[in-house]
């Protein structure tokens, strides 16, 4: 058991280190640049904006009753390599959360909204600039959400529950969580195609987004109070299928649960796999696992099927999902808050689709066992989701 920890906590770090070997040699220089006179603005910049708002309604939980939730997203993008000779590319996402309606709240760990927050938030999800020095070597530096590159199954990304995003285990580890949509944080991420199907990432970045306090401006002490994070993945990807494993780890020591004595090391593993098993049809699954002695979540397991394509022509615009997430808590969390179950259970059914380009509609139902081990308190939730593309 000893051993396996330490292999754990070491896979992140040795496999960070490895990535100086990846570095090639750029040659753009600061004269070679040449950017053209911008006439013509949209040639250069991509502008989206989207607003998506989440009707949901519960019964059980720690307050029955109906919520609304809206949450305002632009995105601004320059692709450098389109005008000029700089081989890399800007991103810039400002996200508003409204402030909660607290006319009902299910308490439950995993969020049935992933765009459900305690309080209105105005933040700068994404900042950074993303150099190309290679077809296959990439590097990234800024505010960064790295849910959209670690640990992802692009089959789960429309179901509504958080724990079918970023897993658990990891989403609520650390001080305040990492770097994840829409409390994100600055940092340094590289990725490698070591070949068309295996890729490998690195990340390290500042080990504490923020707290209510920040959630409305920037945050300054990057790696001063709370250290930095180290996550690495690898990845198998192909037409049909994609498989991963990844490890992450916190540079400083965090307090142990149920006021333990003495301190210990937040670090934890993943696994996923998604797989197409024939047009249309997508299954995913995902295991992630966190030091019990300090994390909330011990491990979170994740499983479900995607059918794309069944009433509108286009496979891409509707589809119906069906997924299982059952996060596990740890002994000590248990202990400390007194919980008369040891796991919270999410099951989500939803549909998606299009009535119009820049119109989508998902109907969601959702039953929450357990929220936050209260077996006294478990949930219906059904919702409504509506996103809006400008």
């Amino acid at each position: 058991m000893n051993m396996s920890i330490r292999v754990f906590r070491v896979l992140p770090i040795l496999c960070l280190t490895l990535t100086p070997i990846a570095w090639g040699q750029s040659n753009v220089t600061v004269g070679e640049l040449n950017f053209p006179r911008i006439n013509n603005l949209s040639r250069y910049i991509s502008l989206d904006f989207f607003y998506t708002n989440d009707f949901i309604t519960n019964t059980g939980g720690v307050k029955a009753g109906p919520r609304n939730i809206g949450a305002a997203d632009l995105y601004l993008e320059s692709d450098f390599r389109k005008y000029s000779n700089l081989s890399g590319e800007m991103m810039i996402h400002f996200t508003h959360i409204n402030r909660n309606d607290q006319r009902g709240g299910i308490g439950d760990t995993q969020v049935a909204s992933n765009i459900d927050m305690p309080d209105q938030t105005d933040r700068m999800t994404d900042l950074y600039y993303q150099h190309h020095w290679s077809d296959k070597f990439t590097t990234l530096l800024g505010i960064h959400d790295i849910s959209m590159e670690f640990n992802v199954t692009e089959s789960s990304l429309n179901f509504l529950n958080c724990g079918f995003g970023t897993d658990t285990a990891f989403a609520v580890s650390g001080t305040n969580g990492p770097s994840i949509y829409p409390i994100t944080t600055a940092g340094f991420g590289t990725k490698y195609q070591l070949n068309e199907e295996l890729t490998f990432l690195a990340g390290l970045y500042d080990a504490d987004p923020g707290t209510s306090d920040t959630w409305r401006r920037a945050k300054y002490d990057i790696g001063q109070k709370d250290g930095y994070l180290i996550i690495s993945e690898l990845s198998h990807t192909s037409d049909y299928h994609k498989a991963g494993l990844g490890g992450w780890n916190y540079t400083k020591a965090k307090g142990k649960h149920n006021d333990e004595a003495g301190a210990a090391s937040s670090f934890g593993s993943y696994g996923m796999y998604e797989h197409n098993f024939r047009p249309g049809l997508w299954g995913f699954a995902r295991y992630g696992w966190g030091n019990p002695l300090v994390n909330i979540v011990q491990s979170n397991a994740v499983a479900g099927i995607v059918y794309r394509g069944i009433l509108q022509k286009k496979k891409s615009e509707d589809e119906i999902g069906l997924g299982y997430s059952r996060a596990h808590f740890s002994r000590s969390f248990i202990q400390e808050n007194e919980s008369n179950s040891s796991a919270e259970t999410a099951y989500e059914l939803y549909y998606h689709f299009k009535p119009a380009k820049n119109i989508s509609l998902r109907p969601d139902i959702q039953f929450i066992a357990n929220p936050t081990g209260n077996s006294k308190k478990d949930a219906w939730a059904t919702g409504f989701r509506t996103v809006v593309e400008i």
